[in-house]
Order: C-alpha cells, then structure tokens, then sequence
C-alpha cells in the first residue's frame, strides 16, 4: 500500500511534507513559547505580592501554565538540531535498513545496508523500517551525526552513528495482512488515545474550576491580582465548554465507529486549498456517494498522508463521524461526513479547536 514518503530528488527543506513538519514545530513554540513568558512574567509578579491565598494560587497557576507551554520551544530546539546543522540541505536517501533488536538502554539501531549503524530513540519508526526494509536518511556529517524518516510519518528523528563494535541481533520481518482495525497494534495504541479523548469536556472544565478556586482565595482577603488572573482563567474555561463538550461527542462516536469495525476501507479523497482558520476538508468518493468530509481535529500525519497518495483509509463509521488513521501507523483522528454537501461551510471554527490545530499551508495544491 502506498504511505507519505518525502522526495529525494530535492534538498530535504525543499520536500514539501519536510518542510510541512518545520512549519508545525515552529508555529507550536512561537505559540507556546509566548504563552510561557507571559504567564511566567505573571507568576514572578504574584510571587513579590503578599502571601495572601490568592497570590498564592495566582502564582501556582500562572507557574504550571509557564512550565507546560515552555516545554513547547525546549523541544522545538531539540527536534530542529537538524535544520541548524545543516542536514536538511542535502536530499532525503532512500536506503535499505534492517532493524536491531532493542538496546538495553532502550534505544533503537537501524543497519543500514552501507555496513553504518544509526542510533536513537526512534519511537514508533523501526515497525515500518522493518515493514518497508526501507528508511530515509539525511546525514551523516562530520560529528556523525544524522536525521531519520520513515515512510507514513510526518515527523523525523535525530541519530547519530552508533561507534560500538557489538553485534546486533536482528529483528525477523513478519507478514501482517491488512485485517480488523484494531488487531494491527499502532492503530491499537492510537486508539487508547481515542478514548482519552471522550474526556476532552476536561480541557475546559479543569481550567474553569482553577479560575474559580482562585478567585474564591482572592475574596478574602481581597487580592486583586488573584482576581485578575482567576478570573481570566475561569472566563476561558467557560467559553471553552461548549465547544469541548461537542468534542467529546465526537471523540465518543469515534470510538463507537472503531470499535464496530471490521476492516479498513480505502476511499480516494481530494482536499480542498487550505484557509486558515478553516476546518481542513475534502471530496471523498465514499461507498455511498461523493461527500464533503471535514476533519474537525485534523492530525498531521493523517493529512499529510491523504495530500501524498490521494487516499484516505476510515477505521469505521458511526452515523455522520468516520474514524481515520493510516494502517501500521500509530494515528487516529475523526472527521464529519455530509453527503448532501459539495462546498465546506464558511464558519470559522471556534478559538478552542484553533489551539490544536497545525498551519497546513505547506500542503500541495
């Protein structure tokens, strides 16, 4: 079957899905990264302010919401190590690999077939190396250095040239026929994830319970600073909750749709131009008809799949809510299917799903 694979006969920052990949860490920790200074700035404040219960709370959750998004750009540094390195300025190799058994250590090596070692925490990656005997590589440079991708994920991971002398046992392909949904077990771990999401109504109802915790320490005594930033919080909350409740509707039919499933189904798709601040949508020729189908979360790895082969592959049905992943690889998400409809509809979609949303203007038109 045919997955996401970046082009080789350009420098890798010029490979759209790359680039694509680029796009979405930096457009997360310029987000996160200024919510971070402002709530830390916030929180140094409470912290010269009297000891009062409200400060106090004040600066608990200014300081949790500092440390959270400020994970966003410590990580945006470490996942670009490549770009700075200038790895990305050569073209994307294709090269044979075979798959080591995991290190002690609990890193993974990919041997490819020029007698190099590549080390790293590799994640989800060596399943479909060794489903594909295949990865693509950019690297290594003086320092051994490297930066891996495999074919259906549109992220990449740093390595580097493992120098041991060890040999490394080497891990059998097995053949998987493409059968039920969830007897494949990435999609099985993506859809543990699916049902986290039912309680999505949370993101919403704890930041509203925060805001009014704080704002009840700032009554007495009076803390106005407490009452600024509770009652900024809860107001967040609450104008959230709406929208998180849908969602977590949406999840729940998800899950339904899973869990009835027996098999995957393939459907050719086009995608509409992206527009921001627009639900990311497409003419899919469904087993009923053409219909417009709407990803109301999209996934970067689900979308950037569909851009690349034309093809969207639905885990199951439940009503008007289709489950979509990619087979063998740990991704789910869901969409909205309206067979009466050929034109998206020209709402925005509300502030809340904006935050989880990444910037696909880098798609292919």
């Amino acid at each position: 079957m045919q997955y996401l694979e970046p082009r080789t006969d350009v420098p890798a920052k010029d490979d759209w899905s790359t680039g694509l990949i680029l796009q979405d860490l930096r457009w997360g920790a310029k987000a996160l990264g200024g919510i971070a200074v402002v709530a830390g700035a916030g929180a140094v404040t409470c912290w010269l302010l009297p000891s009062t219960p409200g400060n106090v709370g004040a600066f608990v959750v200014l300081a949790l919401i500092a440390f959270v998004c400020g994970l966003g750009p410590l990580m945006y540094r470490s996942e670009t190590k490549a770009e700075r390195r200038g790895l990305l300025d050569e073209p994307w190799r294709r090269v044979p690999v075979r798959v080591a058994e995991k290190h002690d250590d609990g890193t993974d090596r990919l041997l490819l077939d020029d007698g190099l070692v590549l080390r790293g925490w590799f994640e989800d990656f060596p399943d479909m190396a060794l489903e594909r005997q295949e990865a693509f590589v950019c690297g290594p440079d003086a320092d051994g250095k490297a930066v891996v991708r495999v074919a259906g994920f549109a992220k990449m991971q740093n390595a580097k040239v493992d120098s041991g002398a060890e040999e490394h046992p080497v891990r059998e392909r097995v053949e998987r026929p493409l059968g039920r949904p969830l007897d494949d077990a990435a999609t099985a771990r993506a859809y543990r994830g699916l049902r986290w999401g039912v309680r999505a109504w949370l993101w919403s109802a704890v930041p509203a319970g925060l805001g009014a915790v704080v704002v009840l320490l700032s009554l007495v005594p009076f803390a106005p600073a407490g009452l600024v930033v509770g009652g900024l919080v809860l107001v967040m909350g609450l104008l959230g909750i709406h929208t998180s409740v849908e969602i977590s509707r949406w999840y729940r039919d998800a899950v339904k749709a899973v869990d009835n499933s027996a098999q995957w189904t393939p459907v050719a798709i086009t995608l509409f131009p992206w527009q921001p601040n627009q639900h990311v949508a497409g003419l899919a020729e469904m087993p009923g008809g053409l219909a417009l189908v709407q990803f109301v979360l999209p996934d970067l790895n689900v979308v950037a799949n569909i851009a690349d082969t034309g093809v969207m592959w639905i885990a199951g049905t439940h009503g008007d809510v289709i489950a979509v992943g990619v087979p063998r690889v740990p991704v789910l998400t869901f969409a909205a299917v309206q067979p009466d409809r050929d034109v998206p509809e020209e709402d925005p979609i509300p502030w809340i799903q904006r935050l989880r949303t990444p910037d696909f203007s880098g798609l292919p038109r």
